[in-house]
């Protein structure tokens, strides 16, 4: 049996969250906290400053496990958090794992949720789960880690922070840039993308690099007290050119070994890697970025009657007293799709 997580749960999840998997590299380093603490801050906000969570219960009624997920801000999607027991603890773990998800995906489905995201380390097994249960991998990134403060550089031309007239320019480079899974995966507007329902109780600074009304890179900064991630789109012609750029957006921080900088290159972005090791960054973590979609948009046929038209015939000529029509509508359907 699975059930939203109650007060009574929180000695179980206690339990398990040490066998657990923890997934959002990005939430881990600058946004830690235990499972049990944000379950029960999720009930008791109502899981507006808190997450969902979701228990199964054996036979008995003893918790065996619990799946976590965040609510993105301003948006119909989840993220997933946590999952307990790890593969490592207990056998029968995946069967677990995909009994929850399968759910998860259901609820989302229910709740008008339309997309449900896991930042997860590569790890086969994992994945296979997660594929089980509907998810499909769009994007995989190399996470690089700075830990000395680079030496102070000027702002070079063009590099200024992101205004709202700068929309359109960025849509278009994400467009050009942005793989068509991944920009569809994402489903929000693409300048929002980096740190959706993420970074919105952290310090965070957006700039562009542009050239004639051209965007040429789009750069997310992001901090708390325990580090800074940087997330970028660059025009491939524009890479190594984009050296300065990232000298100076590293001297806007004061980097150290407590509170390092962090920054995220996916694998369409060849040669920005090239560019973060000059810089002094080294090779950290990978991870895959996967998505369910709960929603799928359904052909509805329903009967539409129109009302009698019998005082209308004498001026429009003689006309059936009923007419009956079968329209066919489009309509978004907040409905379960299938994981299997």
């Amino acid at each position: 049996m699975i059930r939203p997580f109650g007060l009574r749960d929180v000695l179980a999840v206690r339990q398990l969250q040490p066998r657990g998997v923890a997934f959002d590299l990005r939430r881990l380093l600058l946004r830690p906290s235990w499972p049990s603490r944000a379950a029960i801050l999720g009930y008791l906000t109502r899981h507006h400053f808190g997450p969902l969570t979701y228990i199964e219960e054996s036979e008995t009624g003893q918790a065996i496990g619990f799946v976590q997920v965040w609510r993105r801000t301003d948006s119909d999607a989840w993220d997933l958090a946590y999952l307990a027991p790890s593969f490592d603890y207990a056998r029968g773990t995946a069967d677990l794992w995909l009994r929850l998800l399968t759910q998860l995906v259901t609820t989302g489905g229910e709740q008008c949720v339309s997309r449900i995201y896991a930042r997860l380390a590569e790890d086969w097994e994992i994945e296979a789960v997660l594929r089980q249960a509907g998810f499909t991998a769009v994007a995989r990134e190399e996470v690089f880690v700075l830990t000395r403060q680079p030496a102070p550089a000027p702002a070079p031309r063009g590099l200024r922070p992101v205004e709202k007239a700068d929309r359109s320019a960025l849509e278009v480079l994400y467009a050009h840039v942005v793989p068509q899974l991944l920009y569809q995966a994402e489903a929000l507007s693409p300048p929002r993308n980096a740190f959706a329902g993420f970074a919105s109780r952290l310090w965070v600074e957006e700039y562009i690099w542009a050239e004639k009304g051209r965007a040429l890179a789009h750069f997310w900064l992001c901090g708390s007290p325990r580090g800074y991630w940087l997330e970028m789109v660059v025009r491939p012609e524009c890479r190594a050119e984009s050296l300065p750029c990232l000298r100076y957006l590293l001297t806007r921080v004061q980097c150290s070994d407590a509170k390092p900088i962090y920054a995220s290159v996916p694998d369409y972005g060849m040669g920005l890697a090239w560019v973060l090791r000059t810089l002094g960054f080294e090779s950290y973590h990978r991870q895959v970025l996967m998505v369910a979609h709960t929603m799928a948009r359904a052909r509805v046929r329903r009967p539409l009657l129109a009302a009698r038209m019998e005082d209308m015939s004498t001026s429009i000529g003689r006309v059936p007293s009923s007419i009956r029509a079968e329209p066919q509508h489009s309509l978004p359907a907040c409905r379960h799709s299938q994981p299997f």
